[in-house]
């Protein structure tokens, strides 16, 4: 057996060498420790992951070569060595699993890789208990196992286990006694600032509540021997021994599900920047840590009942009311923990969405903009946060039926009032039901998104913020209308397509129409290679030619088509361009002026101050009257 053991160890060790010298180097380790020292755990287990895959692949070279080397050349067809020989080599193979996984934690030989905050000695002491323990209960374990099948009866397997399982807590109880100062030394310093007095009086006396605790297990154990047999069958002495590990990992993952359900509750966040906030906010952040706290040590005092009742059940000692308790508390924490985890990733996901479809603004482009600040966004932006919500809604209605159903409530008559309650509030909410329903299917139709300019139901501004019910317009000069989902009616989306623009130059009646036009072209073109404007434009500037001959000027129209949102900026820019080429060709726009005819008369005719008012009156009267004509005809091109 020693010789195709020794046949494993071979193939193990030229494994391991080809996957060093190929691919797994000394340089390319050290790099990649000195790299960890800068990352954060993941980064750190993953580094660790890579450092022992060499072993992990010679551990599997080592089982393969040893087994499949035995049990072909082997010639004696005994089932009692076969037996023997796979107990040895699965208890090598198990020990050694375990040591790695421990590895994979502790990293007792490589600081920069380790993942817990504890010093190289304890990490090392930390380690050879594991493996050392772990080792002892797996060769027990393998030795009762080939022990029956060789004909052991069984009382002689429990007496066995038995004392095994004495030696291994007397072994406990002798190095609880020599290490007691040291624990206790780690005890107060892991403590954030002074201790406390009960962390002293812990740290003082833990050694004598361990050595119970041991003694106790003990006496349960031999309390297992009858004439049956044994009735440790669930592995109860191995989760008594095991119990402060299992309640580390318990306590962490409980710590966990606190943590992300305080955060998602939006009641406490340890990781915001606490320098930034107003008093206000760093008042609430402090009555949340509060609450967080006491949260915390009430969820911890429930895990230590819940892992005592689970450990007397194990043990065949049954408290039905209180184990019905204990139950119910593992089952919420899976429960909140599967749904903190989904809800995580949908959030996640929601998140880069929505970032995704967030638009840059770059510069003050936004402050140009006569319809407001807001920049339109994509239409995930619009859908993603209400069905975020609606998620919401749905996870927490179902976490809360499963943990009352876990508790075992019937929750059957629940759903049947929730149904009856459902329906007599659509009944008595029509116009609730309406709003809903009438937004589902404007964000159905993407009719609109955040960020667009709306004219719907009397009101128009640019949606803010849309709701289950309502939404939210802000008007471009501040206000902010919330309008519901049923009352919008028919809607003019100002930000769908483009935007045509036209306006009005007046000139003399003798001005040259060809000489107006092309410098009219001439700064479109000028306007559409622009690297600001240019890409704002989807038919540039150009004129259409004289538009009306009045009393005393000739009008030519311009005209432009742009992107909604932008044709402002551009339509100011316009103004500007062409009157800065117009003079420098010599042209002037035409002064509006009212001519006075008096007849020519024989005799001289002296006029009066009064009639000399009247005609001036006249005169102010009739370019009023233009200029308001002027005005209506502006409002009408640009709708």
């Amino acid at each position: 057996m020693v010789f195709f053991i020794i046949i494993g160890i071979i193939a193990e060790k030229a494994v391991k060498r080809f996957l060093t010298q190929h691919y797994f180097n000394g340089d390319l380790d050290e790099a990649n420790a000195l790299n960890t020292q800068k990352n954060n755990n993941t980064d750190k287990l993953v580094a660790t992951l890579v450092s022992i895959v060499p072993e992990i692949v010679g551990l599997c070279f080592f089982f393969g070569a040893a087994y499949y080397s035995y049990f072909s050349l082997f010639w004696e067809k005994s089932p009692f060595l076969q037996l023997l020989f796979l107990s040895i080599l699965l208890t090598i193979a198990l020990t050694r699993i375990l040591a790695i996984l421990s590895r994979l934690i502790f990293s007792p030989s490589s600081p920069q890789f380790r993942i817990l905050s504890i010093s190289n000695q304890d990490a090392i002491n930390i380690h050879k208990f594991i493996v050392g323990t772990g080792g002892y209960i797996i060769s027990v374990l393998m030795f009762t196992v080939v022990a029956f099948r060789l004909g052991a009866t069984r009382n002689t397997i429990s007496l066995a286990g038995i004392f095994f399982a004495s030696l291994l807590l007397a072994v406990s109880a002798m190095a609880v006694v020599v290490f007691k100062n040291r624990i206790k030394t780690a005890i107060l310093q892991a403590a954030e600032g002074a201790p406390s007095w009960g962390r002293k009086r812990f740290a003082s006396l833990w050694h004598v509540l361990t050595l119970l605790y041991l003694l106790v297990v003990w006496v349960l154990l031999i309390n297992t021997i009858d004439s049956s047999g044994p009735t440790n069958s669930h592995g109860a002495f191995v989760i008594s021994f095991f119990i402060l590990p299992i309640w580390i990992v318990a306590d962490k993952f409980i710590q966990w599900v606190v943590k992300y359900l305080m955060i998602t509750l939006k009641i406490h966040d340890e990781s915001l920047w606490r320098d930034t906030m107003s008093e206000e906010e760093l008042s609430h952040w402090e009555y949340g840590k509060m609450c967080y706290g006491r949260c915390n040590i009430s969820v911890r005092v429930c895990l230590v009942f819940a892992l005592a009742i689970w450990i007397g059940s194990l043990w065949g000692i049954e408290f039905p009311l209180v184990s019905r308790f204990t139950a119910v508390f593992f089952d919420a924490s899976v429960i909140l923990a599967l749904s903190i985890v989904l809800w995580q990733v949908i959030s996640s996901w929601i998140e880069s969405k929505m970032g995704e479809s967030r638009p840059s603004v770059e510069g003050e482009d936004a402050e140009d903009s006569e319809w407001g600040s807001a920049a339109a966004h994509g239409r995930s932006y619009t859908l993603l946060p209400m069905i975020r919500k609606f998620i919401g809604s749905i996870l927490v209605l179902m976490v809360t039926m499963t943990i009352l159903s876990s508790m075992g409530v019937d929750i059957g008559p629940l759903l049947a009032g929730a149904g009856v309650v459902g329906l007599a509030i659509g009944f008595g909410a029509q116009k609730l039901v309406a709003d809903i329903f009438s937004g589902f299917f404007y964000l159905l139709d993407d009719a609109f998104r955040v960020g667009e300019y709306l004219e719907a139901g009397g009101v128009s501004g640019l949606v803010e913020n849309i709701t289950m019910r309502n939404v939210m317009l802000r008007h471009h000069r501040g206000m902010l209308q919330i309008v519901p989902h049923s009352e919008l009616g028919a809607i003019t989306n100002f930000m769908r397509g483009g935007i045509v623009v036209k306006f009005n130059l007046d000139f003399p009646y003798d001005a040259d129409i060809d000489k107006i036009r092309k410098v009219i072209k001439n700064v479109g073109q000028d306007m559409l290679t622009d690297d600001e404007l240019g890409k704002d434009f989807i038919k540039p500037v150009k004129s259409q030619g004289v538009r009306e001959i009045t009393n005393s000027v000739m009008t030519i129209r311009v005209k432009f088509t742009a992107n909604p949102g932008t044709h402002f900026v551009i339509r100011r820019e316009a103004y500007k361009r062409i009157t800065e080429a117009l003079k420098l060709k010599g042209i002037a726009y035409a002064h509006k002026k009212v001519i006075v005819d008096i007849p020519n008369t024989d005799t001289k005719t002296n006029l009066t101050e009064v009639q000399i008012n009247a005609t001036g009156a006249a005169a102010h009267q009739a370019l009023e009257e233009e200029g308001a004509q002027d005005a209506s005809q502006l409002i009408g091109n640009q709708r």
